[in-house]
């Protein structure tokens, strides 16, 4: 998922229930174990939500896997348990709250449930891809990754001669900087500063926001929270038939090398993005209630 992704689900949050509803009340926190099964529109901003409310987690979610540390952040946003008095003056603001628990008490159960069990792989580049958590239930699906990389990379063989030259255009002064470091930005403005002109080529690793299964159904979009990469995936509109009620599940992540063919020219940026295929990253997900 990307932040577009995000935004748009936040934005879609109705600013009237918060208004009425975001009294933050932990102690006042539900322990009974049963479950509203909410809208599926909630049930996706509230993904959305808890995705994008884990970046104020940073190092936490690397250390323990996005799965286990949303638990401890559903924990601290439960609202404040509908009365009597909520549910006959303000009774979309009660329904909200009811709704808004149930979703936390479900993402405190993934992360009690989850498989911890880690699973990596290896890329021929020596990118490696690391499934730090997973629940699967028959019925929903969270999976947690890190993605170890060693950062954009940079080469400067870009220029007049090359044959995707010809396929730039001029792009406004477009983030073509957003995933380098800050010595490679510098790098870079010093050597335009020196003559003017400057071509080079960034790669970076990521993965797409598609996760199928190994007989390319797909299971994607996912809605995700980003540290290094996507960190947590959860399916936005719920799992294909194929996919509920198996014992495992063999889900393939996809791992693509962007490239960025960047020409810059005293004000104006120049460039082109050619499409990438991904190369496919199969893990085994066992069901957690098959035991």
């Amino acid at each position: 998922m990307n932040r577009e992704l995000l935004s748009k689900a936040l934005c879609e949050i109705d600013e009237s229930f918060i208004a009425e509803a975001y009294r933050p009340v932990p102690e006042a926190a539900s322990s009974s174990s049963e479950r509203i099964v909410p809208m599926k529109k909630k049930r996706i901003i509230t993904f959305a939500l808890a995705a994008a409310l884990i970046l104020s987690l940073g190092i936490v979610a690397y250390a323990t896997g996005f799965v286990s540390a949303i638990t401890e952040l559903a924990r601290s946003f439960y609202k404040p348990v509908p009365d009597e008095e909520m549910r006959n003056e303000r009774p979309e603001a009660a329904e909200y709250n009811e709704n808004w628990n149930s979703q936390m008490d479900e993402w405190i159960e993934i992360g009690e449930n989850s498989d911890k069990t880690t699973q990596s792989a290896e890329l021929e580049d020596g990118t490696t891809i690391t499934l730090t958590e997973n629940f699967y239930d028959g019925e929903r699906l969270a999976l947690s990754y890190i993605l170890n990389t060693e950062g954009s990379r940079i080469d400067y063989d870009f220029g007049p001669d090359h044959e995707f030259f010809d396929l730039l255009s001029e792009s406004n002064g477009l983030l073509w900087y957003q995933d380098l470091s800050e010595t490679q930005y510098l790098e870079i403005m010093a050597k335009l500063k020196l003559t003017g002109k400057v071509g080079f080529i960034i790669r970076t690793v990521n993965v797409g926001d598609h996760v199928t299964l190994s007989d390319g159904t797909d299971i994607g979009p996912f809605v995700g929270g980003e540290l290094d990469g996507y960190t947590v995936l959860v399916p936005q509109n719920g799992l294909p038939d194929s996919a509920k009620g198996q014992d495992k599940l063999d889900v393939v992540f996809h791992v693509k090398t962007y490239e960025a063919y960047i020409w810059l020219e005293g004000d104006k940026v120049y460039s082109y993005y050619p499409i990438v295929e991904g190369v496919p990253v199969t893990f085994e997900i066992i069901n957690n209630t098959a035991n």
